[in-house]
């Protein structure tokens, strides 16, 4: 993984609902590369493919010995806005995966909040890790600008959707030790496996900024 920096994004709105700001999959997209979503490198468009199954549509990410991060671009405060909630499901867990060292910095889903601020803006990275304990924080090997929450871990919930509801506002003042948090410009997803050379798969059925803690 070379960070959330090399994401090029471009502005898209996500969707306003009532209980929240919504980026989820379109039907029209299936078997494609999301619309609305930022690849920096084509070779990123294969490994990003919408599809459907009985659950609903969803992205599925297929890394193998790779890794790209795709970038969706909005622009939120979160004072209105401080939950983050997102459903993924790991299939393919890339052996070894250890984000602590470049050489297993890999994950086999990882969701960014992307902030406004510098050439390499600050970002928070939730990720379902293959070996380290859930709670686990640490800050990316290649930048500390980037601050690393474990919310899952290991084989024993692979193939099942799990819903992750964190809280970003609180999450970026006790990383980054800011009492002032910046807008988000955007949210990014990396599924990769080039650092121990193997294969992570996994899937993405949304993700939603929320007001408040259900």
């Amino acid at each position: 993984m070379r960070g959330v920096a090399i994401l090029i994004l471009f502005f898209l709105p996500a969707f306003l609902f009532a209980d929240g700001i919504v980026i989820d999959f379109d039907e029209k997209d299936v078997g494609k590369f999301p619309s609305g979503w930022k690849a920096k490198e084509d070779e990123g468009r294969s490994v990003y493919i919408v599809q459907k199954d009985t659950t609903g549509i969803f992205l599925h990410a297929d890394s193998k010995g790779n890794s790209h991060t795709i970038g969706y671009e909005l622009s939120l405060d979160l004072a209105d806005y401080p939950y983050l909630e997102f459903c993924w499901r790991a299939k393919v867990l890339p052996p070894g995966g250890d984000e602590r060292e470049k050489k297993t910095n890999d994950s086999v889903l990882g969701v960014y909040v992307i902030f406004e601020g510098g050439i390499i803006p600050r970002s928070v990275k939730y990720i379902w890790s293959t070996t380290l304990p859930v709670g686990t924080v640490t800050h990316s090997p290649y930048s500390k600008r980037t601050q690393m929450v474990v919310v899952e871990s290991g084989r024993e919930k692979i193939g099942e959707w799990i819903v992750e509801r964190v809280d970003v506002l609180k999450d970026y003042k006790r990383l980054f030790g800011k009492k002032k948090v910046p807008p988000v410009k955007g949210v990014g997803i990396l599924t990769d496996s080039d650092n121990t050379s193997s294969r992570a798969v996994g899937d993405y059925l949304y993700i939603k900024f929320v007001g408040e803690q259900k």
